[in-house]
């Protein structure tokens, strides 16, 4: 939707207006059709409390008017009371729907959620929705791969395909790529509690630095040691990714190098590997790597690259 409102009014407002004229229906749903058209996409995280401020602010001012005497607004305070109305609703409404933060290809972003750090890796995207006093913890929801540095009392909950993350104050990685089928927590700093999906039973809980466990819906693994530095290479244009599929390998340079891989050929895709480039390396590189181990070749087109196996002997 591109942070625009829906063109169809929210359950709540339908049933808040059942009372209403029809014609005053009729108002008010043309009035959220226009408010939709003018409403500006969401481009950075919006402020909780500043929002609440300002639906105050207009919710005072419609409050007043209609105070006034009555002879100078027996004929326009219905309509004040009811765009105070459709305000204070569709304030209401866009601090509690979910948002999206969507990081372009080739790109880095960092957003601050009550204190919280959350820097996102290319192709990555969070759902969440405003901080409130009766939904706590905070939870948000990620496709991709992202770096939580968590403040102590703000309690954060990381929801992924696969699993639930738990931290009060820490600092840990998760990795979560749907073409992977699985999610990967990296812990760094503190304590965590992870869990499987539909597996409240099977519970584990990571408090040594450097401790990463993978999980997918058939449940939690045991933990394995993993290296920071190689985990985190992402942040300073590295490109490590540790025994996953070539496949996954592919998807992951289109992301970071914002580009298109095109495969031809029988290529083993489901063949797991090991890319390891800890410093900034070009695309190139990492594909001369990954076909000398495969066997494959590559060659550039206008968008990216082709890649493509070695015919086998006799054919």
């Amino acid at each position: 939707m591109n942070g625009r409102l829906p063109s169809e009014l929210p359950r709540e407002l339908e049933a808040a207006l059942q009372e209403r004229s029809p014609e005053e229906r009729r108002q008010i749903r043309a009035l959220w059709v226009r408010l939709g058209a003018l409403e500006p996409s969401v481009e950075k995280v919006p402020s909780t409390d500043a929002a609440w401020e300002a639906l105050a602010v207009r919710l005072a001012a419609t409050s007043r008017l209609a105070r006034r005497p009555r002879a100078a607004f027996r004929h326009r305070w219905p309509v004040l009371v009811v765009v105070g109305l459709v305000l204070g609703l569709i304030g209401t409404y866009a601090l509690l729907r979910t948002r999206t933060l969507a990081v372009p290809p080739g790109t880095i972003q960092t957003v601050t959620l009550d204190g919280t750090t959350i820097t996102l890796r290319a192709g990555s995207k969070l759902h969440y929705a405003p901080a409130l006093p009766w939904r706590q913890p905070r939870r948000v929801r990620l496709i991709g791969e992202a770096l939580f540095e968590v403040v102590p009392g703000h309690p954060l909950r990381v929801e992924t395909a696969q699993a639930h993350v738990e931290v009060l104050g820490t600092r840990f990685n998760v990795r979560a790529w749907p073409e992977a089928r699985e999610t990967r927590v990296t812990l760094l700093e503190g304590r965590v509690r992870v869990r499987a999906r539909g597996i409240s039973r099977q519970l584990l809980v990571l408090e040594s630095p450097g401790q990463s466990v993978r999980i997918n819906m058939e449940g939690v693994a045991t933990p394995e040691r993993s290296v920071p530095e190689q985990v985190l290479a992402w942040r300073q244009g590295g490109f490590v990714v540790i025994d996953e599929p070539v496949g996954v390998v592919l998807r992951e340079l289109e992301r970071t190098f914002a580009l298109r891989i095109e495969v031809a050929g029988p290529l083993p895709l489901d063949r797991h590997v090991t890319v390891l480039y800890q410093q900034p390396a070009s695309p190139e590189a990492i594909l001369q790597d990954l076909c000398l181990t495969l066997p494959c070749y590559y060659r550039r087109i206008s968008r990216g690259f082709v890649v493509e196996a070695v015919p086998s002997a006799g054919r």
